[in-house]
C-alpha cells in the first residue's frame, strides 16, 4: 500500500514539474510575441511591409538649386517642380497592357516600357521630369503599381540669354558647363534619400520630395550680368553673322572702370532648356574660350606702350615708306600706303609699317613688358570655366621680323576678355581692372555669402598717356579705319582689327577674322565693347565693315534704353591751384572731387590742364609744387 501510495506521490510530482516547465515555455513564448508585436508596431512600424513586399533600394533626390540672377533681380536660372513616374514591375502582371498604355502617355516606344516592366526590381523610373499635364493624365488613370514623384527640374526663363555663360545641369541638376559647372557646390542644395516602400498589395509608399525644408536649398548667385544689355549685344551680333554669312561671332560688354562685365555674347546661340540638342562646340563660352590673332587692334596698345615708355611722343614723326618695306628677306605692306605720319596718324590709317617702326624705338623686351601688365598671356581668372591664358612668347625668342608681326597683332594671340581688360585700362585713365561677372552669392535665407568688393588698382600706364590715347582713338572713329563706329551727339573712341586666320603655318588668303575695340563716351567712358565676327564671307571682310557697325548698333539702342549719357558728357572747369599749398590743395581737390597728381613740395607754381581748361571726371590734374611762391 505505501509502494502505491510513493508512486502515485512521484508521478504527481513529476507532472508538476512537466507542467511548470510548460509554462514556462508558454510563458516565454508570449512574452516574445508580446515584445515583437510591440516592436513592429511602435519601434519599426514600417517592417511589416517590408516582409510583406520586400524593400526597393532606396534613391536620392537632388536639394532644391539656387537661382542665377542677372544685377536687376531678374532670373536666369531656376529650379521647377515636375513629376517622375516609376513602377513596381514585381507586381505587374499585365505587362503588355501597361506597356501600351505608358507608351502612349509618355511617348516613349512599347520596347522600351515592355524592357523596363520586364525587370525584376520592385521600382523602376519610367521617365522623369515630364510635362505637369502628362504627369497629370497618368495620375487620373489610377494605375494600380504606378507612381508619381515631384523632383525639381533645371529651368532658364530666358531661353538662351546668355546660355553660354549661364551654361546647364543633367537630370539629376548636376551642373555640367558654365556658371553651373564652376559653382556648382554652391548652387546645389543637400541631396535627400527616399526609400521606397510596398504594402502587401504592392502599393508603393513613399513621401514626396516636396517637403525639402528651405534650408537644404542651394545658393542664389546675383551676376553682373544686365539682361537688356545681353539681349541687344546677341541680337546684333546674331544680325551681322547673317549678314556677312560669317562662321560665328562674339563680344564682351563692360564697365571699364569697375571691371563689371554687363554682357557676354556667342553666336550661334546655345539654349540650356535643351541641351541635349547641342554639341560641345555651341556650348562654349568663345568670348573667354576662343583665341584668335588680334591684328591692327593691338596697335593701340603700342603706341600707348611707346608713348608711355617716352620712346617716341604724339609728334613724332615716322616714315611708313608709302606701304613697302623690307625686313631681311620678308616685305610689310600697308592696306593704306602713306608717306610719314604720326602715331595718331599710323592709328588712323592702320600702317603696319609704321607699327614695325614703333616697336623698334620701344623695343621687343620692352613692349612684352608692357604686353604682360596689360594682361596679355595670362587668364583674367574672371570665374567662369574653360577660360584661355592666350599665348604670347617671351620676347628673347622674337626674331626681327617676329618682332615687326607682333607690333601690328600677328603671332600672338587673345581672347575678348582679354582685350576688354586691356582696353580698359586706357579707358579709366591707367588702372589695371580685373573684369569679375559674379555680383553677389546669397544663402536661400537670405544671408549674404560673398559681396564682391573693389580691389586696390594697379597702375599701367600714366594717366596723361590715356588721355593723349583716347583722343586718338577718338579721331580713329572719326576720320579713320572705323568711321562706321561713329555714333550722333556722342565721341566714340576705337580701333578696327582684320587679321588672316592662321592654318598650318600660314595665313589663309580667304579667311579671316574681324575685330572692333572701343568705349563711349571718349572722355569719360562707361561703356566698353569688343566685338569679333569669325570668316565673314565676301570681298568686304574688314573690322571696319562688320564688327565697327555692330559696336555702334549695340551701343545707340543701349543709349535709347537709358538715356543718360548726355549726363556723362558734361563738361566742368579745372578749378585754379595756383599759390595754394599742398595741404589746401587737396582739400580744393577732395571738395570738387577731383583727382590730383602732385609733384615736389611747397606751393603750387603750375598746373596741367590750367585753370578754366574743360575737364571730365576721369581727368587727373598734374599739379607743380616748389619751395616759395
Amino acid at each position: 500500500m505505501n509502494k502505491l501510495i510513493d508512486s502515485i506521490k512521484k508521478d504527481e510530482t513529476n507532472f508538476t514539474k512537466r507542467l511548470k516547465i510548460i509554462n514556462s515555455i508558454f510563458i516565454l513564448c508570449f512574452t516574445v510575441i508580446i515584445f515583437k508585436i510591440f516592436y513592429l508596431q511602435i519601434i519599426d512600424s514600417q517592417k511589416p511591409l517590408k516582409f510583406a513586399a520586400g524593400e526597393s533600394n532606396p534613391f536620392t533626390l537632388s536639394g532644391e538649386r539656387g537661382n542665377i540672377l542677372d544685377s536687376n533681380g531678374e532670373i536666369l536660372a531656376t529650379s521647377v517642380k515636375y513629376p517622375s513616374i516609376y513602377v513596381n514591375p514585381k507586381a505587374i502582371k499585365e505587362k503588355n497592357k501597361y506597356a501600351k498604355i505608358l507608351s502612349q502617355d509618355l511617348g516613349i516606344s512599347y520596347k522600351k516600357i515592355r524592357e523596363k516592366l520586364d525587370s525584376k526590381k520592385y521600382f523602376v523610373w519610367i521617365k522623369r521630369l515630364v510635362d505637369p499635364k502628362i504627369g497629370e493624365k497618368i495620375k487620373k488613370r489610377n494605375l494600380k503599381y504606378v507612381g508619381i514623384q515631384m523632383e525639381s527640374k533645371r529651368v532658364y526663363p530666358s531661353g538662351h540669354l546668355a546660355g553660354q555663360v549661364l551654361g546647364h545641369t543633367n537630370i539629376d541638376q548636376l551642373g555640367l558647363e558654365g556658371l553651373e559647372y564652376e559653382f556648382d557646390e554652391i548652387l546645389k542644395g543637400k541631396k535627400k534619400t527616399i526609400s521606397i516602400y510596398k504594402d502587401g498589395m504592392g502599393k508603393v509608399i513613399a513621401k514626396d520630395s516636396d517637403d525639402t525644408s528651405k534650408e537644404n536649398s542651394g545658393s542664389n548667385i546675383t551676376l553682373t550680368i544686365n539682361s537688356k544689355y545681353q539681349f541687344i549685344l546677341e541680337e546684333e551680333i546674331k544680325k551681322t553673322v547673317k549678314d556677312s554669312k560669317a562662321l560665328r561671332g562674339y563680344g564682351v560688354l563692360i564697365n571699364p572702370n569697375t571691371g563689371e562685365i554687363y554682357a557676354m555674347a556667342s553666336y550661334p546661340f546655345f539654349n540650356p532648356n535643351e541641351y541635349k540638342k547641342y554639341g560641345n562646340l555651341e556650348k562654349k563660352n568663345l568670348p573667354i574660350w576662343n583665341l584668335f590673332e588680334p591684328g591692327s587692334i593691338m596697335k593701340s596698345f603700342l603706341v600707348a606702350s611707346a608713348i608711355d615708355k617716352g620712346s617716341i611722343s604724339e609728334s613724332t614723326i615716322i616714315d611708313c615708306e608709302n606701304g613697302k618695306r623690307q625686313i631681311g628677306g620678308h616685305t610689310i605692306r600697308d592696306v593704306n600706303p602713306r608717306g610719314k605720319l604720326d602715331p595718331e596718324g599710323v592709328l588712323r590709317f592702320s600702317s603696319n609699317i609704321g607699327a614695325s617702326k614703333i616697336i623698334e624705338k620701344l623695343s621687343g623686351e620692352e613692349y612684352y613688358k608692357y604686353l604682360k601688365s596689360f594682361g596679355f598671356g595670362e587668364k583674367t581668372k574672371i570665374k567662369l570655366p574653360g577660360e584661355v591664358s592666350g599665348i604670347l612668347s617671351d620676347s628673347e625668342s622674337w626674331s626681327k621680323i617676329k618682332t615687326a608681326n607682333i607690333s601690328f597683332g600677328q603671332g600672338l594671340s587673345v581672347s575678348s576678355i582679354q582685350l576688354a581688360q586691356a582696353l580698359s585700362i586706357i579707358a579709366n585713365g591707367g588702372n589695371f581692372i580685373k573684369p569679375y561677372i559674379i555680383k553677389k552669392i546669397e544663402k536661400s535665407n537670405g544671408e549674404e555669402i560673398y559681396l564682391h568688393k573693389k580691389s586696390e588698382a594697379k597702375r599701367v600706364l600714366k594717366f596723361l598717356t590715356t588721355k593723349k590715347l583716347r583722343e586718338m582713338l577718338k579721331n580713329v572713329v572719326e576720320t579713320g579705319s572705323a568711321y562706321r563706329a561713329n555714333i550722333k551727339g556722342i565721341d566714340v573712341s576705337g580701333k578696327t582689327g582684320t587679321a588672316q586666320f592662321a592654318e598650318n603655318g600660314k595665313y589663309h588668303d580667304k579667311r579671316f577674322i574681324v575685330s572692333f575695340i572701343g568705349f563711349v563716351p571718349s572722355d569719360q567712358p562707361q561703356l566698353l565693347s569688343v566685338i569679333t565676327i569669325d570668316y565673314p564671307k565676301g570681298p568686304n571682310a574688314y573690322g571696319g565693315t562688320w564688327a565697327a557697325p555692330t559696336f555702334k548698333r549695340t551701343i545707340e539702342k543701349i543709349m535709347v534704353d537709358e538715356n543718360n549719357f548726355t549726363k556723362i558728357s558734361e563738361k566742368r572747369k579745372a578749378p585754379s591751384f595756383i599759390g595754394k599749398g599742398k595741404r589746401e590743395a587737396i582739400e580744393i581737390a577732395k571738395n570738387k572731387k577731383i583727382k590730383i597728381k602732385m609733384h615736389g613740395n611747397g606751393f603750387v607754381k603750375k598746373q596741367y590742364p590750367k585753370p578754366g581748361e574743360k575737364i571730365s571726371y576721369l581727368d587727373e590734374i598734374d599739379i607743380y609744387l616748389e619751395p616759395g611762391i
